[in-house]
């Protein structure tokens, strides 16, 4: 029987100050022996990582938020983390042409009928299958050009689960089909009717839950100490 465990969307109101997303290692340190022997132990592909930090939480909402997180944490959840806009992400500008953080209007320049926009979710179409544990796979960039370069980091919504990888290689064919090489692996296999996404999610866990657990100053505002999470592998 295949156990799905519950995952969480980490809280709008403890979005982090900043973020950095490292690719998985090829292998995890093991330690020095009694010979004096470096050991390290293998894991192709590795897991990929995000670090976050904070400033204290200022709102009743964001603080009740944070005690909340805490005590999933520490319970081991899994949590949807979505990558908040930095540079390791690409430029909303070179998608669009424009700074899109308020969403995507009609094509007559409207809102919907609520006053919102549609949500900014760019996407290039994968056109070409790739298999579960592979490394590449290729994409059409026909349209937005040759905007995606090694260190920005990509996702996919598979099975309704959310990976995200960081680009180490990619090259452009003469229309833009581009080969993407990533880490790490591909953890679904793609299929020419999925798309790769320029603001993606990842799923993890907090790797030191206590260590988040900040403090409340003065009992006034919670904080929180540097989230370290470890990708989930579901």
């Amino acid at each position: 029987m295949t156990f799905t465990p519950a995952i969480y969307d980490w809280r709008v109101n403890c979005a982090p100050i900043d973020q950095v997303f490292r690719a998985g290692a090829l292998q995890t340190p093991g330690g020095v022996t009694l010979g004096g022997y470096l050991a390290s132990n293998p894991e192709p592909g590795g897991r990929a990582e995000l670090v976050m930090e904070f400033q204290n939480f200022a709102t009743k909402e964001a603080n009740l938020d944070a005690s909340w997180t805490i005590s999933r944490a520490m319970a081991g959840t899994v949590w949807r983390v979505r990558l908040y806009k930095n540079v390791q992400l690409v430029d909303a500008a070179d998608l669009v042409g424009s700074d899109v953080n308020s969403g995507i209007p009609w094509n007559n320049g409207e809102p919907w009928a609520n006053g919102e926009n549609w949500a900014f979710a760019p996407a290039a179409a994968v056109t070409s299958s790739a298999a579960k544990g592979a490394i590449s796979f290729t994409a059409d960039f026909s349209v937005l050009g040759q905007v995606l370069n090694i260190g920005h980091v990509i996702g996919f919504y598979l099975d309704g689960y959310s990976f995200a990888h960081k680009v180490m290689d990619i090259s452009y064919s003469a229309a833009n089909i581009a080969t993407v090489e990533v880490m790490p692996p591909l953890r679904r296999a793609l299929t020419a009717t999925d798309y790769m996404l320029f603001r993606p999610s990842m799923l993890a866990v907090v790797q030191d839950a206590a260590s988040l657990m900040g403090n409340f100053r003065s009992g006034r505002s919670m904080t929180f100490g540097t989230a370290r999470f470890l990708e989930a592998l579901v």
